[in-house]
């Protein structure tokens, strides 16, 4: 998608820079390198992509398993974890807003506070402190100091909340307006003003171990969303999704398609995924996997009794060596992603920010005692929709939200509960909160083994370390950041940063 935004803006300023009467001054301008660009086009290029299925953040979350025929193939949970400044990005939304105030566009600049909540936001959930208040000030503040993440969050939401009551006004006072370079929906701003406090209640649980800080004001800001959807509005549907679809065409494929048809035989589903649909009896399981092939040799010519036997699907251990399971692959005794559903062009689609995590999210509230709003009624729409989006029948729905294995129950089983099917329902779409929320709570119960994140590790990082110019470019205020985090001048990534600490 990206490379066709950008040819087409190379065309516009080619065929925008012929003319036939050229001075001395335009001479001097290469009409070939663009100054300007319209800001509906920065703001396409900004949009945050979804992750397609089957890619490392997947693996991490132990949803799927490569297991190739012909070889071994080492998951390290410990790997990629090396993180990055957003400075590029910031300084396009920059120009984005430069380029807004040039053409008279201001939607571009309400959304360009959105863009950067979620850039800075991104940088110090991995990292902890970043730069933010002398960041990208050039020659004039080469070394800028870090800030603290805790103030990095509170302007960060600060600058949600601008965005969503600017949007508002905005959307009052331009009845029908189109949002030029929207490739989620389709031009309409009430939608993203939906994304933008959506997204806002994923920040905020987010920071549920920070409550109770006063200047952050978790609860209050929670509870100012959810109690007055006029000046507030959210997501109410499936139909608010925010995704893109995947079609048969050249970057808008997702991994599972017949032009990939090498994964095929080597993508496999992990237990830990598995398993938890089994306990569950969870009818989702039906619609994402295959039985494995050794359970449809076991019973021939009943290929639908197979199909709807929990017993025949088995996951990939992703703690054990990896020719044990290259040996079990072969022999045919993993489930693979359903060959109807995804082995083509279309397949499940991608998802950036979805209604079911919003639901998630509020019932988690509710129930941790942030909100007054119905905990069970926002927990039975988060699977409802979830299980409306893979296909399941409305009957098998309810009985699932009636069953004492999987209705909504109180106290702390009632929370690991709505933790677990927040991860079942993040099965291989919204990127990688999926990751984010068992690090901030430890569910799912994850396994982990010297075979994936080594004997003397204790399992996941928990942060990303600053990028390895810091040292060289920066030294004295990454020196003092480290030390002002952790007490020692280490870049360690299992050192907890300040939104996981109690």
């Amino acid at each position: 998608m990206k490379n066709i935004i950008i040819k087409s803006v190379l065309l516009l300023f080619l065929t925008g820079s012929i003319s036939s009467c050229l001075d001395y001054d335009d001479l001097r301008e290469n009409p070939n390198d663009p100054t300007t660009v319209p800001p509906s086009l920065i703001f396409t290029d900004l949009t945050p992509g979804v992750t397609t299925s089957f890619t490392d953040s997947y693996i991490r979350m132990q949803y799927h398993l490569w297991t190739p025929t012909d070889g071994t193939s080492t998951v390290s949970f410990r790997s990629g974890f090396g993180g990055g400044f957003g400075y590029g990005t910031i300084r396009n939304i920059n120009k984005m807003i430069e380029e807004a105030e040039a053409s008279n566009a201001p939607i571009y600049k309400i959304l360009a506070k959105f863009y950067t909540a979620r850039t800075y936001v991104e940088m110090t959930r991995r990292m902890g402190d970043v730069p933010l208040t002398e960041a990208n000030q050039g020659a004039e503040i080469p070394r800028p100091k870090y800030d603290t993440s805790k103030s990095v969050y509170i302007q960060s939401l600060n600058w949600l909340d601008e965005a969503n009551k600017e949007l508002g006004d905005f959307i009052d006072a331009n009845p029908g307006f189109f949002l030029d370079g929207d490739v989620y929906f389709n031009g309409d701003l009430k939608q993203w003003q939906k994304l933008i406090n959506s997204y806002t209640l994923r920040v905020l649980i987010s920071l549920h171990k920070k409550a109770d800080d006063a200047d952050v004001n978790v609860k209050g800001r929670f509870n100012a969303i959810v109690s007055d959807p006029d000046t507030y509005p959210i997501l109410t549907s499936l139909t608010d999704n925010a995704q893109l679809e995947y079609r048969n065409e050249d970057n808008f494929k997702q991994t599972y398609n017949p032009d990939n048809a090498v994964y095929r035989p080597s993508v496999n589903y992990v237990k830990t995924y598995i398993d938890m649909l089994k306990n569950y009896q969870d009818p989702r399981l039906f619609a994402v996997a295959d039985p494995t092939q050794a359970a449809i040799d076991a019973d021939p010519g009943n290929e639908a009794g197979v199909r709807a036997n929990f017993d025949s699907y088995n996951g990939a251990d992703a703690t054990i060596a990896p020719a044990d399971n290259v040996t079990g692959n072969l022999n045919g005794e993993f489930s693979k992603p359903n060959e109807e559903k995804y082995w083509n062009f279309v397949g499940q689609p991608g998802v950036l920010l979805s209604y079911w995590e919003q639901e998630f999210t509020i019932a988690e509230a509710a129930h941790r005692g942030w909100i007054s709003n119905d905990a069970k009624t926002h927990y039975d729409n988060a699977i409802t929709a979830s299980m409306e989006w893979y296909g399941v029948a409305g009957s098998d729905i309810t009985a699932y939200l009636t069953n004492a294995n999987s209705e909504y129950i109180t106290g702390a089983a009632g929370l690991t509960r709505i933790l677990e099917q927040k991860y079942i329902a993040f099965a291989e779409n919204s990127g990688t909160e999926s990751f984010f929320n068992f690090r901030r709570t430890g569910v799912p119960d994850l396994p982990f083994s010297g075979f994936n994140v080594g004997d003397q590790d204790p399992g996941y990082p928990v942060r990303w370390s600053y990028p390895g110019s810091e040292l060289s470019d920066n030294e004295e205020n990454y020196k003092a950041a480290l030390i002002s985090q952790f007490g020692v001048e280490s870049d360690d990534i299992d050192f907890l940063i300040w939104e996981l600490k109690d």
